[in-house]
C-alpha cells in the first residue's frame, strides 16, 4: 500500500507541474558567449544539439557540453556542414552569478538482473525501482543516494525490504589532451562498495580510444534490521581499446584484464550506437568460462516530468543492461557505477553527433 501511495503521489506531482519544454529548459549551469554556449542537461544520456535548430532558436553557433560542470569538448560545423570538436575552455566561472546553480534532480530509475534458463525458474529476476537523489557539487563532483524500492527477487534471500539506494561520492575531471577522468567511492550497485577509478583517451575525432578501470570492492546488504558487509576481496583492473567504424556510426571494442570474482580473460564486443540507444553483441573468454551476450543501453523515457527552478522529478537518463547466459558462473562481470566513461564518452563522438544533424 505504501508505495502505490508513493507512486500516485509522484504521478500527481508530475501532473501538477509539468509543462511544454523548449530546447533549453532541461539545461543547467548554462552560460552564453556571444554566439557560444556552455551547457548541462542531466535528463539526457547524450548532450547532442542539432545546429540548425540552435542556430535559429537560440543565435548559437558553437556549444561546449559539460559533465558534472567540467567541460568535455567545443563542437560547431565546418564550411562542408559536418560536426568538428575542439579542446574546450574551461567553464567561465566569473559570468555565473552562483557556482552553483543545478537543480536537485529525484530521479526515478530501474534496476533489473535476470537469470533466464534454469530448470525450476526459467525466468528469475531480481527487480528494484529506485527514487535516487543527485546533487552536483563544484569541481566536477557530484552525491549520489535514494531508496531502494524491492519488487521482485528469484534469485537472492535477502528479503524484499525498502532500504537505502547506492550511495557514493563521484568526481569527473577533463586532464586535457582529452584526456579524461573520473573516480567514485561508497555504496554501488548489485550490492558492491569499495571504490572505483576509471581514465579514458577519447579524442571526439579521433577513430580510437583507450582507457583503464581500476576498483577495488567488498560486497554489502542491508536486511531489516542490520547492515552486513564484507571485507575488501574483490581486486578488478581492466584495459579497454576501441575502434569506430564511421560508416555505421558504431565500435569495435575489446576489454581485458582481471574482472569480478577473480575472473581473468578478455569481452569483445560489437555496438551500434543509435539516436536513442546503444545495441551491442559480446562474447567472454575467461578462466570462469567462454560465453555471449547482449548488450543495451538507453534512457527510460519521458526523461523530465515535472521541474522548476530548483528541483526536477525525472526518469534515469540511461539504462543499461548486459545479459549473457553462464549457468550460474561470474563470467566477465564488471564494476558499476552511475556510467562507465568510455561508453559515456563515446556518445561526444563527432560522428556520433553528425547523425543529428541531418
Amino acid at each position: 500500500m505504501k508505495k502505490r501511495l508513493l507512486l500516485l503521489g509522484l504521478i500527481c506531482f508530475a501532473v501538477w507541474n509539468a509543462g511544454a519544454q523548449n530546447m533549453l529548459r532541461s539545461m543547467e549551469k548554462t552560460v552564453r558567449l556571444d554566439s557560444s554556449l556552455y551547457f548541462e542537461n542531466r535528463t539526457l544520456r547524450s548532450q547532442v544539439l542539432n545546429f540548425a535548430q540552435l542556430r535559429n532558436e537560440e543565435g548559437m553557433t558553437d556549444v561546449t557540453p559539460m559533465i558534472h560542470g567540467i567541460p568535455v569538448a567545443t563542437y560547431s560545423l565546418n564550411a562542408g556542414g559536418e560536426v568538428i570538436a575542439n579542446e574546450a575552455s574551461y567553464f567561465p566561472e566569473h559570468l555565473s552569478q552562483n557556482f552553483w546553480n543545478y537543480k536537485i534532480d529525484f530521479v526515478l530509475k530501474p534496476t533489473f538482473v535476470a537469470s533466464f534458463g534454469n530448470f525450476d525458474k526459467p525466468t528469475a529476476n531480481k527487480t528494484s525501482l529506485l527514487l535516487n537523489t543527485n546533487i552536483v557539487l563544484p569541481l566536477g563532483l557530484s552525491v549520489y543516494t535514494g531508496i531502494n524500492f524491492p519488487l521482485v527477487n528469484q534469485l537472492t534471500s535477502q528479503p524484499r525490504t525498502i532500504s537505502p539506494a547506492p550511495t557514493y561520492l563521484s568526481q569527473f575531471l577533463n586532464l586535457g589532451s582529452y584526456r579524461y577522468m573520473s573516480w567514485s567511492a561508497g555504496l554501488f550497485y548489485r550490492d558492491r562498495y569499495g571504490a572505483d577509478f576509471q581514465y579514458q583517451k577519447a579524442d571526439p575525432s579521433s577513430k580510437y580510444s583507450y582507457g583503464l578501470d581500476v576498483n577495488y570492492s567488498g560486497l554489502y546488504y542491508w536486511y531489516p534490521r542490520e547492515f552486513r558487509y564484507t571485507g575488501f576481496k574483490d581486486l578488478s583492473a581492466l584495459f579497454n581499446f576501441s575502434v569506430r567504424w564511421y560508416k555505421y556510426n558504431s565500435q569495435l571494442k575489446l576489454t581485458a584484464g582481471r574482472f569480478l570474482y577473480g575472473d581473468n580473460g578478455a569481452r569483445l564486443e560489437f555496438v551500434r550506437m543509435y539516436k536513442k540507444a546503444d545495441v551491442g553483441f559480446f562474447s567472454v573468454a575467461s578462466n570462469h568460462g567462454v560465453t555471449l551476450g547482449l548488450h543495451l543501453a538507453f534512457a527510460i523515457p519521458p526523461g523530465s516530468i515535472a521541474e522548476n527552478k530548483y528541483v526536477r522529478l525525472r526518469t534515469s537518463e540511461e539504462f543499461a543492461w548486459d545479459y549473457y547466459y553462464s549457468t550460474g558462473y561470474f563470467i566477465g562481470e564488471r564494476f558499476r557505477t552511475n556510467f562507465r566513461l568510455d561508453e559515456r564518452l563515446a556518445l561526444y563522438h563527432t560522428n556520433y553527433w553528425n547523425q543529428f544533424q541531418r
